[in-house]
């Protein structure tokens, strides 16, 4: 584990711990956060603060995904070293994802842990579950457009939006990626538009619009 991880000037000890429990696991290892933070002694809130944590500083990113039988998981993606959400997605799908390490970081695997087992706990919290209940024939693009809303909403927890306004974010999603703009670059637009981290979003869903 990085020195910059121990020395980090944001993590509080509880984000150290439950990285570095997270990262120490073995390679086909599939324990979400959530049940590593029980085992390294985090009680919920501050498993709750420490995971804010890390997804701010870019250690830990999220995707919501839909599986065969209509069930919504988290999919969680740990590294050692900070990662842009484009270079989080690109190690996801198998691709290199750029750029240079960070400055003290081991030579070894880069990633930690990506379970994929469904965080059950975390569904009925999660508004795009709704966006199940769209047609199973929908377009690809408007499927795609879905999946980007739920990224989306994963990237901040200030992004709490209705669940009647979930289909009209898709719809707009999908629109921009029919006129060319990638999924990660409409994440960072949208990470670029919002406010600082101490101040709150008291419409969400007009800013995501």
């Amino acid at each position: 584990m990085p020195n910059e991880i121990l020395r980090h000037p944001r993590l509080s000890s509880d984000a150290v711990r439950l990285l570095a429990w997270q990262l120490s696991l073995p390679d086909d290892a599939k324990d979400p956060l959530s049940k590593t933070a029980r085992q390294a002694g985090i009680g919920k809130c501050a498993f709750n603060r420490a995971k804010g944590e890390l997804k701010r500083e870019g250690y830990l990113h999220e995707w919501r995904q839909q599986g065969v039988r209509g069930l919504w998981s988290t999919v969680q993606l740990v590294s050692n070293a900070p990662l842009k959400p484009e270079q989080a997605l690109a190690l996801r799908d198998g691709a290199p994802a750029g750029g240079n390490p960070a400055a003290g970081e081991p030579t070894g695997r880069t990633v930690g842990r990506h379970p994929e087992k469904p965080v059950l706990e975390n569904i009925p919290h999660h508004p795009e579950a709704l966006l199940e209940a769209e047609a199973p024939e929908a377009p690809a693009v408007m499927e795609a457009g879905r999946q980007l809303i739920s990224t989306i909403l994963d990237l901040e927890p200030r992004l709490r939006v209705p669940r009647g306004i979930l289909p009209q974010l898709a719809a707009l999603a999908s629109a921009w990626l029919e006129a060319g703009h990638t999924p990660g670059g409409v994440r960072a637009h949208v990470q670029r538009s919002l406010p600082g981290p101490k101040q709150p979003i008291h419409r969400p869903g007009g800013l995501l619009r």
